[in-house]
């Protein structure tokens, strides 16, 4: 509707002028996308990344084949590694040929197949060591002269020097008591010319410890 001076139509020609640009404008927003609501671009990723991470989660229910997937392949990797670890510790056990017996009877100045020079210089090295073991005690006074806990204690340091021994000849541990066992009952003279006591204390459980 025109006003008091204007030209009757003006307001029809200003509307149609204005629809194409109007359309220009829609036609450019719908080529161009702008105005549309696209998803930043960071947040898509990290929606992603989410994903990604939660096949792992092995805390909660899988959610999509491929976290199955992933969770049966994890359970059969680490059945895999436990299986490799089972075997290579027991193969040795269950394979292993037992060693062969120890011969007692002297053959031709052999026992325990070694002969009778080795035996005795392993039997003076042992009585060497229990000597010199039993000096440092009373020295000491080891557990304040109780018998019993000192000859508990002699016994560890025994031990040391028989593996000491065993690897020094190159025989097993079991040939070097035996070699022991053989100087004692025979009463073989020690480094100090008598023969090692063949007897221990009576046990006598220390009422208090120190």
């Amino acid at each position: 509707m025109s006003g008091p001076g204007e030209r009757p139509g003006a307001d029809d020609e200003v509307a149609a002028a204005r629809e194409p640009v109007q359309r220009d404008a829609r036609l450019v927003t719908a080529e161009t996308g702008h105005g549309a609501k696209e998803e930043p671009a960071p947040a898509h990723e990290r929606r992603k990344l989410a994903s990604f991470v939660g096949l792992f989660d092995f805390g909660a229910r899988p959610q999509s084949k491929a976290a199955w997937f992933v969770r049966a392949a994890a359970v059969a990797l680490a059945l895999f590694a436990l299986w490799r670890r089972v075997d290579s510790a027991t193969k040795p056990l269950l394979s292993a040929r037992p060693p062969p017996a120890i011969p007692t009877e002297e053959i031709d100045d052999y026992k325990f197949r070694l002969p009778e020079r080795t035996r005795r210089e392993i039997f003076a090295e042992l009585a060497a060591a229990e000597l010199a073991e039993r000096a440092r005690a009373i020295q000491a006074n080891t557990w304040n002269g109780h018998l019993w806990s000192r000859e508990d204690d002699r016994g560890h340091y025994e031990r040391v020097a028989a593996r000491a021994a065993a690897a020094k000849h190159k025989v097993s541990l079991s040939q070097v008591y035996l070699v022991l066992d053989e100087g004692i009952r025979e009463r073989w003279p020690g480094p100090d010319g008598k023969p090692l006591p063949a007897t221990t204390p009576p046990l006598n459980i220390r009422s208090n410890s120190w």
